[in-house]
């Protein structure tokens, strides 16, 4: 926690600080669940001790059999996001794609994924790649 909390406080006043994420690609089984969540709620109160304003971005676990395993905790967290990958990048098909070809096919071919862990009343969903 302390590099977060360090660069949460470093930075708090830029008017640049729009995100911090708290980790990239937690992969399960590796990391626990239940140590992920303590993390994040570690990680998530270091940068609101600094900023109210930063959004808050946990990723969920790689290879998780739960896309929705963190919607409890982040529902519960003001500013947090759930961060998704779906790497669809590494299939050659998508060397010729413009940008808006890549986010038609995420929208198309995931958009089922997406609707479990996006919630009207839940956390913001950050489609990363």
């Amino acid at each position: 926690m302390q590099v977060i909390d360090f660069l949460a406080s470093r930075n708090a006043k830029s008017p640049s600080l729009l995100a911090v994420e708290l980790m990239n690609e937690p992969l399960a089984p590796g990391i626990s669940l239940k140590n992920l969540k303590t993390y994040y709620c570690n990680g998530y109160n270091a940068v609101r001790k600094h900023s109210s304003k930063a959004y808050v971005i946990m990723p969920n676990r790689l290879f998780s059999p739960d896309p929705t395993e963190l919607l409890g905790l982040a529902g519960g967290l003001p500013g947090s996001v759930i961060d998704v990958h779906y790497y669809a990048l590494f299939n050659n098909i998508f060397d010729t794609f413009t940008v808006q070809q890549n986010i038609d096919f995420i929208k198309t071919n995931y958009s089922s994924d997406l609707s479990t862990v996006t919630r009207q009343d839940g956390p913001l969903t950050f489609v990363g790649e």
